[in-house]
């Protein structure tokens, strides 16, 4: 069975669903703020796109530099190395040996320039973001 109480409570809430007023306001309310959010995530995602593409540009760029660096100061070291190992050759008379080695030690020099170019790269943004602090 059911009380009067809960009859009375049944048909307020029933009221309460169909007052024309509540409901436009209810809707009014969360469209406009659906909107709202809407647009503010639609802004936030536009700005953050913007903001990642540049900095990965700029990485890439960094990224891409720092090879080209390493690279030619690599091959650099070893042509020097094969051009001191052609003239150790044609002084000495050894026709192969004087090449190798100064190829050997082109290679060597050009390894031991690329790492150092490299740590000294790598000290540089941690002394940047330590003067920045």
């Amino acid at each position: 069975m059911v009380s009067k109480a809960e009859t009375e409570k049944a048909t307020k809430n029933d009221a309460d669903k169909t007052d024309p007023n509540a409901i436009t306001e209810i809707v009014n309310s969360s469209s406009s703020l659906k909107q709202l959010s809407d647009r503010l995530d639609a802004k936030r995602s536009a700005k953050a796109a913007i903001e990642n593409s540049e900095e990965k540009r700029k990485a890439e760029g960094r990224a891409l530099g720092q090879g080209m660096r390493l690279a030619s100061e690599l091959l650099a070291a070893m042509i020097v190395g094969l051009l001191l190992g052609l003239g150790i050759d044609q002084f000495t008379g050894l026709a192969p040996l004087g090449l190798l080695v100064g190829l050997f030690v082109g290679f060597a020099a050009g390894l031991r320039n690329a790492t150092t170019a490299l740590s000294r790269s790598q000290e540089a943004p941690e002394s940047a973001s330590k003067d920045n602090a």
